[in-house]
């Protein structure tokens, strides 16, 4: 395997970001988290970037290719958040990744990024099991069981398999990320409460909600990420709903170590 398959990046000196495999691992517990295609491929320009702004068509170009200029603001922005969350899951404290407004994003040249081997940091990362005694033989058998189909009953399973990804595709790629969001029935007022649905609770969210009325206005629509395992706050204003609209205007706060008591 070339060398350059093998480079990984280490942030913070505990999370490593592996390109090649598009996923995210930590250190010390090598809790692992597999990202998007797309994000995968924002994270990785915005650390060869490290302390430059990368504007957003240059981030849509480069993760969404040729196809970019048909890809809706919402997408773009669900593949950073997603790179948010995963940082948040993985208890970092510091914002890795900083929207400039009207600008683009970037990496702070105060968060550290190194340029590692993969091999030097997560050997065990994707390791080949050992195969059990007598795997051989089953096989052997399976393969000279699949060599007895047909050709007609191979074009049978082809046309079946073909057919039912034609009806599942539409609605695997309809699949919003903010469906991961809840309402909050709280909380009325001049705006719109979302909280992340994957923590167990959403008494911090709640807290925030509590200490921060003014940030409530204009029918705006609020995205709260907040974890009761960890101390970071992510929010997300946009004005109007990321469901129903692909040209929205959305800004982001970050709180690193935000105390809700």
């Amino acid at each position: 395997m070339p060398e350059a398959e093998n480079l990984c990046y280490l942030i913070e000196n505990k999370i490593v970001f592996i390109p090649e495999k598009q996923c995210l691992v930590h250190v010390y517990s090598h809790e692992q988290i597999k990202l998007k295609p797309t994000a995968s491929l924002c994270l990785l320009l915005l650390l060869r970037n490290h302390a430059e702004i990368v504007t957003q068509n240059e981030l849509l170009a480069f993760a969404w290719g040729e196809s970019h200029r048909q890809v809706s603001f919402n997408a773009f922005y669900q593949s950073i958040l997603s790179l948010r969350k995963a940082f948040l899951q993985m208890n970092v404290e510091k914002q890795i990744i900083t929207t400039i407004p009207r600008k683009g994003l970037l990496i702070q040249q105060e968060i550290s990024v190194e340029e590692k081997q993969e091999a030097l940091i997560v050997p065990e990362v994707d390791i080949i099991p050992t195969k059990i005694s007598g795997e051989v033989e089953v096989d052997e058998v399976t393969s000279k069981k699949r060599t007895a189909l047909n050709l007609t009953e191979t074009v049978i399973i082809m046309f079946t398999v073909l057919i039912v990804g034609l009806l599942i595709y539409p609605q695997l790629s309809s699949k919003h990320y903010f469906s991961g969001y809840v309402e909050s029935k709280n909380y009325g007022g001049q705006c719109h409460y979302f909280l992340n649905d994957d923590a167990s609770n959403h008494i911090r969210h709640e807290g925030f909600i509590k200490q921060h009325p003014e940030m409530c206005n204009d029918d705006k629509y609020l995205y709260i990420t907040a974890y009761p395992e960890t101390k970071n706050i992510s929010i997300i204003t946009c004005a109007t709903s990321m469901e129903l609209s692909h040209d929205n205007s959305c800004q982001s706060v970050y709180y690193p170590r935000y105390d809700s008591k």
